[in-house]
């Protein structure tokens, strides 16, 4: 330079620690102290050292190293501060205004604390052992902090992180399932930076869980559960642990709801139930339930258990029907608690009392059963056996009694009734009677009342019986009774029907309808006009027979045709309905007194005013007299098929007879009285029986139905 000056040498910097700086200082610790010593060398005149922060003057204070030509500046700031972090410090080098000043930069780094921590929202009640997820944020670390979850003193694991951009916010999220036990605990969300000891920050949560309630039923404390007997005094306590608290607490016996009834002795509280003077219908289990925001929980069960005496159990059969020197096995069922230890048995009868022996029954103790074998010989050995059981509660109040009673055949069913008749089915349903002290089974058998035969053959363990498979419009006989191994109830019969398949329509349906009223004047009209047609025929008869046969005294028909088919008699059309024919030629002829016969006593004798019932005839097949039987055979008192040899190869089935039924009985005449050809009067019945299920309105059947009630005394409709 033109002055002779030297610039001097650029400036070094070094920590407290004696170490050089080369652009950055630190880090340092907020609240830390800041030393930097700047030293300068050579430079003629010596030059001056300035300390500068940001374009303004710190320090000017240089003094001498004490080296030659050496000048240093030392800066010291007690306390940094966060307004330091990443603040540039000069130290400058100046010995002249001519030249530009030497000089060295120095960044300062420092570590800082977290600012603020916080739980994101204010956490509302969760419900136990579902999802959340929870955040957690902090800013103002240096470098960014670590955000850690803790439960109470437990580290929760597992949490995401996320830092922004430039380092100054923290955000964690905890993927949290809270438990029962976790109500109450403390939730810490913690940010810490490890690079300064203790600088971390919390933010705590208490939280609150709602969890279904929790029970625990207990019998009374002064209880115990072994020994509880009929008439004690019971009491339990249920203990409610509920968040939200439980508004509702009920009770169960045996899953069944328990209402207050402080008449019966159950008093009902929130926490408790009192069962006055228990009842062994009371024991079984018991369990509180109770209520609150999140559903129902119910508690443990506890098994009450009764001590009472043996009971008879119902329904056991208590009448035995036995025949002498049969054995009868009579089995005494009882309900207990504890189960039975003794049973005794004692037999009564209007002479004597006596306790049965030992050896004569069998204990079955685990099956709370004792089976009597009973062998009456005598008609004194019949009787009563009653049986009594012991536990520890004591012995039984009430004996079990059974009746001996020498067997019999059963009682016959009652009310029985015919329902649900369709076209091809009906119903019968029965009540059973008393069965005889034997085991009974019932029998259904339906005939066909104009063939009499055997169309259903039932047995079953009950008298309900549902038929089907039967033809359409066929008038039936049924017959019930019942059987045991003694032999066969008295029968019930009864008329039933099915229904008739409703013709096809082909036209426009006629709009007169038929009432009763109207119905019972044509049937007035039709018999009027029958009996008057009767008795004009019986005064023509007479005269007509005076000149012929005035010794004969009897009435009857005769039939011309011996061979031909009664049947064909009806099946062609006769444009003289009359039942009395008018010429020589027909297929009837009356024979009569006229001597004895008048007018009045044809007409009865004819049979306008009978009584006769379609039951009260002997029907005949091909001179097969179809009867009763009276075997007492069980497997056959109720079969009695009937056959007619054909030939020499085989027989025809020609029918089949309800053995229960009477004997159908016809009016029968003195064969003696007929001429040769000439048909009995049953006979002729016959032929109009067979067009019965003709329906009302047909030619053939309106003629059949006239000709029987006027022949037979049996009116058709």
């Amino acid at each position: 330079m033109e002055d002779g000056s030297v610039p001097p040498q650029k400036p070094t910097v070094f920590d407290d620690q004696g170490t050089e700086v080369i652009s950055v200082a630190g880090p340092y610790q907020e609240g830390a102290e800041l030393k930097l010593t700047c030293v300068v060398s050579g430079g003629r005149p010596e030059p001056w050292v300035k300390w500068w922060r940001d374009g303004g003057l710190l320090d000017s204070s240089d003094t001498s190293a004490g080296f030659d030509n050496v000048r240093n500046n030392q800066l010291v700031i007690e306390r940094l501060n966060r307004s330091h972090l990443n603040s540039i410090f000069t130290c400058e080098a100046s010995n002249n205004n001519i030249s530009q000043p030497v000089s060295t930069k120095i960044t300062i780094s420092m570590d800082l604390k977290p600012l603020s921590v916080s739980i994101q929202g204010r956490p509302a009640p969760m419900s136990a052992f579902k999802e959340y997820f929870l955040e957690c944020q902090t800013f103002g670390s240096r470098p960014p902090a670590k955000v850690t979850w803790w439960k109470d003193n437990a580290e929760l694991k597992n949490p995401s992180q996320k830092d922004s951009p430039d380092g100054n916010v923290t955000t964690s999220t905890l993927r949290f399932t809270p438990s029962i036990k976790d109500n109450g605990a403390r939730l810490v969300c913690r940010a810490d930076n490890p690079k300064i000891n203790g600088a971390f920050l919390e933010d705590t949560r208490k939280m609150d869980i709602y969890y279904l309630p929790r029970l625990k039923l207990e019998l009374g404390s002064k209880m115990n559960p072994e020994d509880i007997e009929d008439g004690d005094d019971v009491y339990f306590e249920c203990k409610v642990d509920a968040n939200p608290p439980a508004y509702k607490v009920t009770w169960k016996h045996n899953n069944k709801p328990l209402q207050h009834n402080q008449k019966g002795g159950v008093i009902l509280s929130h926490k408790a139930l009192a069962l006055q003077s228990v009842k062994k219908s009371q024991a079984g289990n018991y369990t509180c339930v109770a209520s609150n925001n999140e559903g129902d929980g119910e508690s443990n069960l506890v098994v009450l258990k009764v001590m009472y005496t043996p009971t008879c159990r119902p329904d056991q059969k208590k009448v035995f029907g036995v025949a002498r020197n049969e054995d009868a096995r009579v089995m005494c069922e009882v309900d207990s608690f504890p189960l039975p230890d003794d049973f005794k048995w004692t037999f009564n009868n209007s002479a004597e009392s006596s306790e049965i022996k030992n050896n004569l029954y069998q204990n079955s103790l685990h099956l709370s059963l004792s089976t009597l074998s009973y062998t009456p010989q005598n008609e004194m050995d019949y009787g009563t056996v009653m049986c009594w059981a012991s536990n520890t509660a004591g012995r039984q109040r009430d004996p079990c009694v059974f009746h001996i009673i020498p067997a019999g055949k059963p009682d016959t069913p009652f009310n029985c009734t015919i329902a649900n008749q369709t076209v091809t089915s009906l119903d019968v349903e029965c009540l059973d009677a008393f069965d005889g002290g034997q085991p009974q089974r019932f029998q259904l058998e339906v005939y066909d009342q104009d063939t009499h035969l055997l169309l259903v053959n039932r047995t079953a363990r009950r008298p309900s019986f549902l038929v089907n498979n039967l033809a359409a419009g066929t008038s039936l006989k049924v017959v019930v009774y019942a059987f045991n191994s003694k032999g066969k109830s008295e029968p019930v019969m009864l008329e039933a029907y099915t229904l008739k398949v409703a013709a096809k329509q082909t036209g426009t349906q006629a709009t007169f309808a038929v009432t009763p009223v109207i119905l019972i004047l044509v049937v007035a009209t039709v018999v009027l006009v029958t009996c008057t047609v009767l008795v004009f025929g019986v005064l023509r008869v007479r005269s007509s027979a005076a000149g012929r046969s005035p010794n004969i005294t009897s009435i009857g028909f005769k039939d011309k045709s011996k061979g031909s088919d009664s049947r064909d008699m009806y099946d062609h059309d006769d444009n003289n309905p009359d039942i009395i024919p008018s010429s020589k030629d027909a297929d009837y002829q009356l024979v009569a007194d006229t001597n004895k016969l008048s007018a009045d006593s044809a007409i009865q004798t004819l049979g306008c005013t009978s009584d006769i019932s379609p039951t009260s005839f002997q029907v005949n097949y091909q001179g097969v007299p179809l009867t009763g039987t009276n075997n007492g055979d069980l497997y056959e008192n109720y079969k009695n098929v009937y056959h007619q040899p054909t030939d020499d190869k085989g027989f025809k089935e020609l029918g089949v007879r309800p053995p229960s039924m009477e004997p159908l009985g016809y009016p029968t005449v003195d064969s003696t009285a007929l001429t040769p050809g000439q048909l009995p009067p049953h006979r002729e019945c016959l032929k109009c029986h067979k067009f019965s299920m003709y329906p009302i309105g047909s030619a053939v059947g309106e003629e059949c139905r006239l000709s029987k009630r006027a022949i037979c005394g049996i009116d058709m409709r």
